[in-house]
């Protein structure tokens, strides 16, 4: 299975990465949750841009990844625009999407960008050749805020990410039961072992589906998200109190 590299990061070798959403709605904000990461075990930040009061501008989010960036101090950097249809807090077009992603990437300033699975297709499709064409990695993401689909249809989702060229596939589902916490898990299992050439990325959301967040490596997903202050997605768990349980599960694989 091929790896996915961010900087000094490798995902998909070794220990479960983790990766922590900063979600400030001015820069002034941000630059605070930036500097607040200082010293945290941690090994990617997301920018949800989503959350910014200029998310629609894009002169005003490339200023800000600058500002992020110079902060980070060689932290790798995963640019997310989070639509309204998958729980993002700003609406916006295609053409907008495709705008704002672009212009990130070919800055050089973010080593990842989020692409959703289901935004407009042809969307998508040119956020994903100007990161080709930038050497920027692509996450691929669906989310359902609602329910966990069935097994079949988790792996086909991920199985389509990965035809699509996403380096890293994701996937984050709402279980109604610990049932579909076990189906995230098999279907993460199956996709890692059986369809995967690279690294896949999955998670069950809220206090139900937090073992997923703790165990993920075990079943084969490459990363996990963490909180430093405000969550973005229900069921974080404070980067300080994960970081051991990922030490402990890892060292005994």
């Amino acid at each position: 299975m091929r790896t996915v590299t961010l900087k000094d990061v490798v995902l998909g070798q070794g220990r479960i990465k983790v990766i922590v959403p900063i979600t400030g709605r001015t820069l002034d904000d941000l630059l605070a949750q930036v500097r607040d990461l200082t010293g945290r075990e941690l090994d990617i930040v997301e920018w949800r841009i989503d959350f910014f009061e200029g998310a629609l501008d894009a002169g005003a989010v490339l200023a800000a990844a600058g500002r992020i960036v110079a902060e980070l101090n060689g932290i790798p950097l995963l640019a997310t625009f989070r639509t309204a249809a998958e729980g993002g807090a700003t609406p916006i077009a295609p053409d907008q999407y495709v705008a704002i992603n672009r212009i990130l990437v070919e800055s050089g300033l973010v080593d990842a960008i989020d692409v959703e699975l289901f935004v407009d297709r042809a969307a998508g499709d040119a956020v994903v050749h100007a990161a080709r064409h930038a050497g920027v990695a692509v996450v691929m993401s669906n989310h359902d805020f609602h329910a966990t689909p069935d097994k079949d249809e988790l792996v086909a989702r991920l199985r389509a990410m990965q035809d699509r060229g996403a380096d890293i596939p994701k996937i984050a589902v709402m279980p109604t039961s610990p049932a579909d916490v076990l189906t995230l898990l098999d279907a993460t299992y199956t996709m890692t072992s059986r369809y995967a050439d690279r690294p896949v990325l999955t998670m069950s959301m809220s206090g139900v589906g937090v073992v997923t967040r703790l165990a993920g490596e075990v079943f084969g997903s490459c990363a996990t998200f963490a909180m430093v202050g405000r969550a973005s997605a229900p069921g974080q768990v404070p980067v300080e109190d994960l970081q051991p349980i990922l030490r402990l599960l890892h060292a005994n694989r």
